[in-house]
C-alpha cells in the first residue's frame, strides 16, 4: 500500500467519548443508548508521544482530530496533544472537527493559537441544531466559536442538511459571516442509505434512552441537498440484491493509498482509513463484521494493530496494510472476500 516513511497525513480519533448523541452516529442506537460494542476510552498525551515520536511528526503534512465515535474536544489531553505536535513540526497543518459544545472560552483561545483550523459541526440554528446534535448547548457553542475566532482562529461551520433545517441554510450562512467564520460548508448526508441491506430510507427514528420513539429525522425535501452518490446508487436499486451487485462490480480506488494517510483510533489501533476502522457495528459483535474477521485472523488479533504495543512502522509495513487489505480490492465479490466498506 505504502511504507512508513511515505506517510504524510494522519486522521486521529483521540477519544471514543462524546457529549452528544447524534441519532445517525454509530456510537448509539438512534440517539438513545450507547453502542455496547464500543470501548469507551481515549489516548493520553503519554500514549500520543509513544505512538507519534518527533521524527515521525516531522515528516507529516497534516494531522487532524475527528471521530468515528467520539468528539476530540472531550479528550482530557486534546489541547496538550496539539501543542506537542506543533512543538515537533512548526509547518504541519493541524485541525479539529467538533460540535463545540463544551470547554471554557480560555481553552478555545489557547486552541486558536495552536491549530490551523477548527471545523464546528452546527446543523441549524438555535431552534434546530439540537434536533440532530442531541445533548449540545447552543449558548456554549456560540461562546466556543466566538472565543476561538476572536483569538485569531480559522473557523469553519459545517452544516448537515435535513428536512428540519434545510430552510435555514441561508440564515445560518449569514450568521456564520457575522460571527467571523471563514467558511460555510453544506454537507449532504449518505446515512439515509443502509448499505448492509441495500435499502434507501426516507426517514430514521430518534429514540430516548429507554428506546421510546421521540421523532423522525427526514431527508431533505429539496433534491439538491441530497447526497449525489446515494442518488446515483439509488437509481440502479429496486431491491437489496441490486446493491450487492453494485458492490461486487464497482471499481475500487483506495483514496488513502494515494494520499499516504493513516487513521489511529482511540484504542490506538491503526487502520488505513476511518471507514475501515468503523468496526463497532451496534447490531453485531465486531468479530463477525468483515473487517473484524480479518483482524481476528491476525497473529495477535486486534493487538497486531495496536500502536501502544507495536510501532507504527511495524504495523504499516505488516501484512494487514501490505497484503490483507489490498487483496480484498481484487476479490470479485463480497462472498469471496471483497470488503463492503
Amino acid at each position: 500500500m505504502y511504507s512508513y516513511k511515505d506517510i504524510k497525513r494522519v486522521h486521529l480519533e483521540i477519544t471514543s467519548l462524546c457529549n452528544a448523541a447524534c441519532p445517525l452516529c454509530s456510537r448509539n442506537f438512534f440517539g438513545g443508548q450507547v453502542n455496547p460494542q464500543l470501548p469507551l476510552t481515549e489516548l493520553s498525551l503519554r500514549d500520543i508521544k509513544k505512538i507519534f515520536p518527533p521524527d515521525f511528526v516531522e515528516q507529516l503534512q497534516l494531522i487532524y482530530m475527528c471521530g468515528n465515535y467520539g468528539d476530540p474536544m472531550v479528550a482530557k489531553d486534546a489541547l496538550e496533544v496539539f501543542e506537542y505536535f506543533r512543538s515537533c513540526n512548526q509547518k504541519i497543518r493541524l485541525g479539529i472537527h467538533t460540535n463545540g459544545s463544551g470547554r471554557t472560552p480560555e481553552w478555545w483561545k489557547r486552541l486558536a493559537k495552536t491549530v490551523d483550523y477548527c471545523c464546528f459541526g452546527i446543523d441549524g440554528l438555535e431552534n434546530t441544531n439540537h434536533i440532530y446534535r442531541r445533548g449540545t448547548n447552543w449558548e456554549k457553542i456560540m461562546q466556543a466559536a466566538t472565543a476561538f475566532i476572536e483569538a485569531g482562529g480559522y473557523a469553519m461551520w459545517q452544516f448537515i442538511v435535513f428536512r428540519h433545517n434545510e430552510n435555514q441554510i441561508e440564515e445560518a450562512e449569514e450568521l456564520s459571516r457575522k460571527l467571523g467564520f471563514k467558511e460555510f460548508l453544506v454537507r449532504k448526508t449518505y446515512r439515509f442509505l443502509t448499505p448492509s441491506v441495500g435499502i434507501k430510507i426516507k426517514d430514521s427514528p430518534v429514540v430516548d434512552r429507554k428506546g421510546n420513539l421521540e421523532y423522525l429525522l427526514e431527508e431533505p425535501a429539496n433534491a439538491q441537498f441530497r447526497n449525489s452518490a446515494v442518488v446515483q446508487i439509488e437509481k440502479g436499486m429496486s431491491e437489496p440484491k441490486d446493491f450487492v451487485n453494485y458492490l461486487n462490480e464497482t471499481e475500487i480506488s483506495c483514496k488513502v493509498s494515494r494520499e499516504k494517510k493513516i487513521y489511529v483510533s482511540a484504542e490506538g489501533l491503526v487502520f488505513p482509513c476511518c471507514w475501515v476502522a468503523g468496526i463497532y457495528n451496534k447490531f453485531q459483535p465486531f468479530e463477525t463484521t468483515p473487517v473484524g474477521k480479518l483482524m481476528t485472523e491476525l497473529p495477535e488479533g486486534k493487538n497486531s494493530l495496536n500502536a501502544k504495543l507495536l510501532s507504527l512502522k511495524e504495523i504499516v509495513e505488516g501484512d494487514f496494510f501490505q497484503k490483507i487489505i489490498p487483496a480484498t480490492w481484487h476479490s470479485d465479490s463480497l462472498e469471496n472476500g471483497r470488503l463492503e466498506v
